[in-house]
């Protein structure tokens, strides 16, 4: 038993370590332009290659160990279900969020103890909203939020607002996801089991350890060991951290990566898209 969680953790240590920056960098070294010509020619904000990396890997993984893509949170069935989970957290969200719009800067520690403790009280949050069954209506929280935006963009810089909402609605909010709460979340829980219960919701070591890579991701060590710039940003990977609980717990209650995917993305593509409209 013991040597199955070990080998689940060094496996999904492996692939986001080592397996996923070879292949990023070796696509760089290949496409030596492929980076720019996102940003030049498509106006993304940022490229997107890591992101796009993270479903592909995550899915060949999947392929390999022949294992079901709904059981590992690729599913958006049902889908009213998903979305009314979205849609009572994504209020809460957006709020946790400000920090960000005040400037407040997240990789410093200063900055990084108010993240934390926005993202625990919103673990709290969450947790208490989700006890209770969702209901349909709440969906229309992100109807809303789509057609302001659509409103919005017809009339302004269309496509700068579309770029930015999709890079971090699309590549950022499912690429992430896709990876964190759905490959290595899901892989961890088939080994560890999920004896654990909070706010009525199953879950196991899985959880925090997937919390806790996907804090280690935003230290910076996969872009030092490919630019050879080394700036390692660990206050940055703390509050991750949290975050990446309260994103879990929400794949937990859910069983996709579809709410937590809305939820990473969302807020963050509806901002860069409306500062675009409104400078």
């Amino acid at each position: 038993m013991a040597s199955k969680k070990i080998s689940a953790v060094v496996e999904v240590v492996l692939v986001r370590f080592v397996v996923f920056p070879l292949l990023f960098l070796f696509i760089t070294k290949v496409l030596p332009n492929f980076q720019a010509w996102q940003t030049q020619y498509l106006r993304l904000p940022f490229p997107v290659t890591g992101h796009i990396l993270m479903v592909i890997v995550s899915l060949f993984m999947l392929l390999v160990g022949r294992k079901k893509f709904a059981a590992y949170g690729i599913t958006c069935q049902p889908l009213n279900y998903h979305l009314d989970i979205a849609g009572t957290c994504f209020v809460p969200v957006v709020l946790a969020s400000i920090p960000f719009g005040l400037g407040i800067d997240y990789r410093s520690w200063d900055g990084a103890w108010i993240f934390a403790l926005v993202q625990l009280v919103l673990f709290f949050v969450l947790g208490r909203l989700l006890q209770k069954k969702p209901g349909p209506g709440q969906v229309s929280l992100l109807a809303v939020s789509w057609i302001a935006l659509g409103n919005g963009v017809a009339d302004h810089a269309v496509g700068k607002a579309l770029a930015e909402f999709v890079t971090y609605g699309i590549f950022v909010g499912f690429g992430e996801e896709i990876l964190y709460r759905g490959y290595i979340q899901s892989r961890l829980n088939d080994a560890f089991g999920k004896p654990f219960q909070i706010f009525g919701i199953q879950y196991g070591w899985g959880l925090i350890i997937a919390s806790v890579l996907f804090g280690l991701s935003h230290v910076g060590l996969t872009t030092s060991l490919i630019t050879g710039q080394v700036n390692i940003y660990w206050a940055w990977g703390f509050w991750t951290a949290i975050g990446g609980l309260v994103f879990g717990i929400v794949r937990e209650k859910s069983g996709s990566v579809l709410a937590p995917a809305l939820l990473h993305g969302l807020p963050q593509a509806i901002a860069s898209a409306v500062l675009v409209i409104i400078p």
